[in-house]
This record gives C-alpha cells, sequence and structure tokens, in this order.
C-alpha cells in the first residue's frame, strides 16, 4: 500500500500504485509509537531529504537509500543504492552550483559547477549525522482505524 499526504487538505490517501520520475531517496524508518518496521518513506530531492531529516517525527531513521534513474547511474536500468553523503557547493565567482551525491556504489555530481573551481561547500546529508540524529517525539495521539503516516512533518 502506498500512503500519500495531500498537501492541501492535509488528509492521508491509500494508492495501490505510483510512478516516480527522476532520482528519490528511500527512507528507512520504525515507528515510535507503535514500534513497526513495516514502512519506508520516499522524497523527491536531496532539500526535501535534507527537511524531512530535520523535521520528521515519531520515527526512527534507520537509513537512506538513492533511487538512481538509467540518466543518472549511466547503466541502462533503475538502482537502489545506500547513500553516504550529499554535498551541495555554490561557485564563489558564478551564480552555478552542483549537488554531488556519494553512494556505497558510486559519485554522481547533478548540476553545471565546474568543482575545480573556488567555491563553497555545504554536506547536506552524511551516515554520521544520520546516526547522532536525536528522534523527536510529538505528542500526537494515533487513531489506527484511520490513515496516517508514521512520521509527522510539518
Amino acid at each position: 500500500m502506498i500512503y500519500v499526504l495531500d498537501p492541501k487538505s492535509l488528509a492521508v490517501h491509500a494508492r495501490s500504485h505510483c510512478e516516480v520520475e527522476g532520482s528519490c531517496f528511500l527512507i528507512t524508518i520504525t515507528s515510535i509509537q507503535t514500534g513497526k518496521r513495516d514502512r519506508a518513506a520516499i522524497v523527491r530531492c536531496a532539500y526535501e531529504l535534507q527537511h524531512y531529516l530535520s523535521f520528521a517525527q515519531d520515527v526512527l531513521i534507520e537509513g537512506v537509500q538513492m533511487l538512481c534513474p538509467p540518466s543518472v547511474d549511466g547503466r541502462g536500468f533503475w538502482s537502489l543504492e545506500d547513500v553516504i553523503q550529499i554535498v551541495c557547493f555554490r561557485g564563489a565567482e558564478a551564480d552555478e552550483s552542483a549537488v554531488v551525491y556519494k553512494t556505497a556504489t558510486g559519485t554522481y555530481k547533478l548540476g553545471e559547477l565546474d568543482l575545480r573551481r573556488k567555491k563553497t561547500r555545504h554536506v547536506w546529508y552524511s551516515e554520521h549525522r544520520l546516526h547522532a540524529r536525536t528522534p523527536q517525539v510529538s505528542d500526537r495521539v494515533l487513531n489506527e482505524s484511520e490513515l496516517f503516516l508514521y512520521a509527522a512533518v510539518p
């Protein structure tokens, strides 16, 4: 089952399938309230991953994987790779940027910035930060007869 949050009504809907276009991240989660390990969260980009990791409540985050389309990994098929680090680079002299994804399988750069030039560096994700993360617990009460997401993200 796929649980989807409608951003307008904030209602949760259940679907039987979905389609993904481009890279996305699969986040392995465990519900703090129920102890269940039967779900994973999907976010569409590194920026949303950073937001999810900062604000997700009521879940232990066990790991992060990147779903890579053939256009990213160059292998001609989709792959699911464990993420080690995500770094955003911004040009010091030019208005260009690049995001570098280091996975257990490879390293991928998305963006036009020439990394040999002067730049700033900001780590958006690392395994070390994930393991140092303290889970946030909300005061919400679950009604298991209704559809709900394990992680409450504002």
